[in-house]
């Protein structure tokens, strides 16, 4: 799509919408059922909203995954059209190779790279190479309208912040447009992507990671490609082979069960381990190599100065196993996550978790499972009361992402996992009673 016709499709959305609201409260000034015809102009507005954010793609269309995460303040078939929004993943049709010759003119010489792209997105797009060496590369090249994108994407996502603000009031929206604004700007910059990555491998090197609760070394596990070469706009890393997530759904159980073994390890873990958290759970993003280690690639996208988030979501998940639900409530409360006005019943009829992960020396995390946890808010008012209870400030959403995109690529692929080493593997949640 391209840059003015991105900002016709999301500059007609608080245009049709105002006027769909502005008509409701014409309707209800004359007589007609106020909650009616509110009801029909927001479920209009939300689903005018999330078509828009979809079809733009890019920074909008993951502006409208950031939203998801709050999409149980909302009637369940308006919060299923904002949630189908995590189901999409960022997709565009490759440019040709002489778009990007300035850029390509930043690699050493003796690098070559193939003409056709075999992956592209709205802000860049990835080549197969060859290092001078004759090492096999993955070349990542930024559009030069990359920053023009962001840029005209973000004008236009703060003239929506209005009416976001009006289907989700207990949302502070100009602070997660700003956070939005704020992460996407740091994507634009490959080498602080590539600080990341040399990061993560380091973390992630086989035999850093002991000491875990099963007694592995859990790193041997992860394989994070080597950098090679890094620019603002180009990016080259090593070469790296392997099923993508998307298609292990295929794959036999003692593959999916790997894949599925190591993902948890990675997302949980690596904000013990590096102090931060990759927070691109895009099924692209994970390869299972042959020898059933876990290759991370793209690290774009990360959570800096991680760990409240996932340690809270272990710390839930203890405490309930032990029936201590007074102390979940102290832990939101100290996470800053719920109002003092929030009591022990409130919190847990809103969390209504499910302890069987933990429970279980092994977990199978399947479709029907996570369906079935997506049922929570079937009363619209319910969903509303429990929004107002619920704050999540903005520096939480890429952790959140992390951890809950983890939980629904390990239901896609129907993957059992120790689950109960993960969570005791992620260090610092709660201690164990003398």
């Amino acid at each position: 799509m391209g840059l003015i016709s991105r900002a016709a499709s999301l500059a007609t959305v608080p245009v049709t919408t105002g006027a769909r609201l502005a008509g409701a409260a014409t309707a209800a000034a004359f007589g007609a059922d106020r909650d009616a015809v509110y009801a029909k102009a927001t479920a209009a507005s939300v689903e005018t909203l999330t078509t828009a954010l979809a079809k733009a793609r890019g920074p909008a269309l993951k502006f409208g995954q950031a939203l998801a995460v709050f999409s149980a303040a909302l009637p369940p078939d308006q919060a299923a059209q904002l949630t189908a929004l995590t189901r999409l993943y960022e997709d565009a049709k490759p440019q040709p190779l002489k778009t990007i010759e300035r850029q390509l003119k930043q690699l050493p010489k003796g690098v070559d790279i193939d003409p056709e792209a075999i992956a592209a997105a709205s802000l860049g797009q990835v080549h197969r190479g060859t290092w001078k060496d004759g090492t096999p590369v993955a070349i990542k090249v930024q559009y030069s309208d990359a920053p023009k994108v962001v840029k005209a994407d973000m004008m236009q996502l703060r003239a929506m912040a209005p009416l976001v603000g009006r289907l989700l009031p207990t949302l502070d929206v100009k602070a997660l447009v700003d956070e939005h604004a704020s992460r996407l700007a740091e994507e634009l910059d490959y080498t602080q992507e590539a600080a990341w990555q040399k990061r993560f491998r380091k973390a992630w090197k086989p035999g850093k990671a002991g000491g875990f609760a099963d007694g592995s070394p859990g790193s041997e596990g992860i394989v994070i490609p080597k950098v090679h070469f890094a620019t603002e706009t180009i990016l080259v890393t090593e070469w790296v082979d392997g099923t993508p997530f998307t298609a292990l759904a295929d794959e036999h159980a003692a593959r999916r069960n790997a894949a599925g073994r190591q993902l948890a390890r990675f997302s949980m873990w690596s904000p013990r381990l590096v102090g931060a958290t990759h927070a691109d759970p895009h099924p692209g993003n994970f390869r299972l190599l042959a020898d059933d280690r876990l290759a991370v690639l793209d690290f774009g996208s990360v959570a800096k100065d991680s760990g409240l988030f996932t340690r809270l979501f272990a710390q839930t998940l203890i405490l309930t196993t032990r029936g201590e639900y007074d102390e979940v409530l102290q832990a939101w409360r100290e996470a800053g996550l719920v109002s003092d006005t929030t009591t022990t019943e409130q919190l847990m009829e809103m969390l209504d978790p499910d302890d069987r992960p933990y429970t279980r020396e092994e977990f199978t995390f399947s479709k029907e499972w996570l369906q079935s946890r997506s049922q929570q808010f079937q009363d619209p008012v319910q969903a509303l009361q429990g929004a107002s209870r619920l704050r999540f400030p903005p520096d939480y959403l890429l952790e959140h992402r992390a951890v809950m995109g983890t939980i629904a690529l390990l239901c896609g692929i129907d993957a059992t996992v120790d689950f109960r080493t993960v969570i005791d593997g992620v260090g610092d949640a709660v201690p164990t009673p003398a």
